[in-house]
């Protein structure tokens, strides 16, 4: 399952990242670039890991609680997000890098919150 969850998650981040960077290119401030192309990200990972990763359905009733539980747990992720960028900023690593790396371990805090929180195991 962390397989799918990695390619539906490659997808989603190459939208999440290919926005950040154009509007950290652009001059838009890093922490909020992140938020935009997160969110963005959010809603392809959404559809596609209800459709191809957990098939076996939610905790929740319907859809829009389930969405919802999946962007709480989201701005737990952009807030860690944040907080990984501006560190290794401040250890001197540029913050299209330092999103590179947080990328990487909000995936797994992504995948573990949904799969003990959000959908059936």
């Amino acid at each position: 399952m962390i397989g799918k969850f990695f390619v539906v998650g490659a997808i989603s981040t190459a939208v999440d990242y290919v926005i950040y960077s154009l509007l950290v290119f652009s001059g838009l401030h890093y922490a909020l670039a992140i938020v935009i192309g997160y969110m963005t990200g959010l809603v392809v990972n959404f559809f596609l890991a209800r459709k191809t990763v957990f098939t076996k359905g939610s905790r929740f009733a319907k859809v829009h609680h389930e969405f919802l539980a999946v962007f709480m747990v989201s701005i737990m992720a952009v807030g860690l997000n944040i907080l990984i960028v501006w560190a290794l900023a401040k250890v001197g690593l540029d913050y299209y890098s330092g999103r590179a790396v947080a990328l990487v371990i909000v995936f797994f805090f992504n995948y573990y919150a949904r799969k003990g929180f959000i959908y059936v195991a």
